[in-house]
């Protein structure tokens, strides 16, 4: 399976609070997650982030 969107969270939620959330739920389930996290501003542009270690470009 392959995903591709945007998800749109409220201001207080960080990307690294939002990805932390996100990988939780999908271990919960059993399941893993191989690919990227980019954030982007309203008009879809990369927005650069800090390395973190977990994010890769996609």
């Amino acid at each position: 399976m392959k995903i591709s969107g945007i998800v749109e969270v409220n201001d207080n939620v960080d990307i690294y609070q939002f990805w932390d959330e996100f990988i939780d739920f999908i271990e919960s389930k059993g399941y893993y997650y191989g690919g990227g996290l980019n954030e982007v501003d309203e008009d879809g542009e990369l927005i650069k982030q800090p390395k973190r270690g977990i994010f890769m470009p996609m």
